[in-house]
């Protein structure tokens, strides 16, 4: 009896030793499982967590700034004083006399000129042999650029005048009302046209000024 107590008691203390250890893993258990988001626990990716990626930045593009470019100057018409013109050739021809003029612009910036103008013969003494007429309007006009050269014919027939004083000289009348005149072929030249009748009436005229 003696033997068996003993043995209840031994089984009985291994038992609540058993029992206790049996609890404390338990509690220890609870205490050390891991937590969602907890002290201890390891974050794992949400199921529905999408990787952002920055855009890529896009070039702006350049500004180009545009400078508006300045209006034309208007040229202005030729001053006289800047117009210089001379006969390098006197020809006949049926009773007429033919002079080769140049116009050579000496100013320093490009001028506009009309095409025609009213020619006249002139001799030394700016005495007027045979006066052309006026151009027909709108006259069509020309620029000569600063150093430009022009040429024109300038045709006369039937002068019955007087012995003309040297040198002889073709002038131009310009529209707005100034004269340039011609330096004559040489200074002592004095070509008139013929005279072909005294009942005819003299005459002169010049081709359009062209370069």
């Amino acid at each position: 009896m003696k033997i068996s107590l003993r043995a209840a008691v031994v089984s009985a203390l291994v038992l609540a030793g058993v029992a206790i250890a049996v609890g404390l893993g338990t509690a220890l258990f609870f205490v050390l499982r891991p937590t969602p988001g907890g002290v201890g626990s390891e974050a794992s990716p949400s199921p529905s967590a999408v990787a952002v990626v920055p855009p890529t930045p896009v070039p702006s593009a350049p500004v180009l700034i545009v400078t508006p470019a300045p209006s034309p100057t208007a040229v202005e018409p030729c001053n006289p004083a800047n117009l210089d013109a001379r006969i390098t050739l006197w020809e006949g021809a049926m009773g007429h006399r033919i002079a080769h003029v140049e116009l050579t612009n000496t100013g320093f910036s490009a001028c506009v000129i009309q095409a025609m103008a009213r020619p006249q013969l002139v001799d030394g003494n700016r005495s007027i042999l045979i006066d052309g007429s006026s151009p027909a309007a709108p006259d069509p006009s020309l620029t000569v650029d600063a150093g430009g050269v022009l040429k024109t014919l300038v045709q006369d027939g039937n002068y019955c005048g007087s012995a003309p004083a040297a040198p002889v000289s073709v002038a131009f009348v310009l529209a707005d009302g100034s004269h340039v005149l011609a330096t004559p072929f040489s200074p002592t030249d004095a070509t008139v046209p013929p005279c072909l009748g005294s009942g005819s009436k003299a005459d002169i005229e010049m081709q359009p000024w062209a370069p």
